[in-house]
């Protein structure tokens, strides 16, 4: 198996900004492409965890799934520790719960050749730890999740890296829609980051004055372990996830603070 292609597959691509990002990471008036969400759809708002990204990838082998755990950029560990990649805290944290998904991840679903399940790696030694917990506690809050089938898992390792990275990075990954992640979150009870609102796309605001004003309703973690710190602000997207965007604190404060 080809490390370096199934490490490109699975990378997480990176989350536009809702508003432009100008000089000195001020925020212009402009949204980002020129997009604001489509017309009358419905919006799912999640509170974005302030930790390390991380990914578990399951590839059905059988009985038994054989699983990878990595960062952002890299693949940390696997199955059978044929990976030994030191970074962090990700892979000695989230080990153990791979190896209680490993053998019912693709149970029922020999269609399906992969699965990569997105949560972002908190509290701990993370930077903004003390916003969720005062004695280190690390938790983790699924995200996002897609599937590959056989013929789509296939077709992609028959490619070369720089094919595989030109796939990610123009929305190959067919990400599930809110409706499979909950049943997939729900069905191996698994902590999710969580909706703090959805509401119809027309009614969410576009000023960088009326962002700031709705992200203050969701100033603190929903998600502390020991401690309610402060939320680093958050994500939202369509049902389908056609469209996504990150709305943080620090953006909209440090353009504040500047007029």
């Amino acid at each position: 198996m080809d490390i370096q292609k199934i490490n490109s597959i699975t990378k997480y691509p990176s989350i536009l900004t809702y508003h432009e990002i100008g000089e000195r990471g001020r925020l212009k008036d402009t949204l980002t492409q020129a997009k604001c969400f489509p017309s009358d759809e419905m919006l799912y708002c999640y509170e974005k965890v302030d930790g390390e990204n991380s990914r578990m990838i399951f590839i059905n082998d059988g009985e038994e799934a054989d699983y990878f755990i990595g960062s952002r950029e890299e693949l940390l560990t696997s199955k059978g520790d044929r990976i030994a990649n030191p970074y962090g805290n990700i892979a000695e944290f989230l080990k153990p719960l791979a190896e209680k998904l490993k053998g019912s991840i693709f149970k029922n679903r020999n269609d399906l050749a992969l699965t990569v399940i997105y949560q972002e790696s908190y509290g701990g030694k993370t930077p903004k730890s003390k916003n969720y917990t005062q004695n280190k506690t690390q938790g983790y809050q699924v995200f996002d999740v897609f599937s590959l089938t056989w013929e789509q898992f296939n077709g992609l390792m028959d490619r070369d890296v720089s094919a595989i990275a030109s796939w990610r990075d123009n929305g190959g990954q067919p990400f599930y829609n809110e409706t499979e992640k909950r049943r997939l979150v729900d069905g191996f009870k698994l902590d999710a980051s969580p909706i703090v609102d959805h509401l119809s796309s027309d009614l969410f605001p576009e000023s960088i004055d009326d962002v700031y004003t709705y992200l203050k309703r969701y100033e603190f973690t929903k998600v502390g372990i020991d401690v309610i710190g402060k939320s680093e602000g958050v994500i939202v997207r369509t049902e389908n996830r056609s469209m996504i965007r990150k709305v943080r604190f620090e953006d909209y404060e440090r353009t504040l603070r500047a007029r």
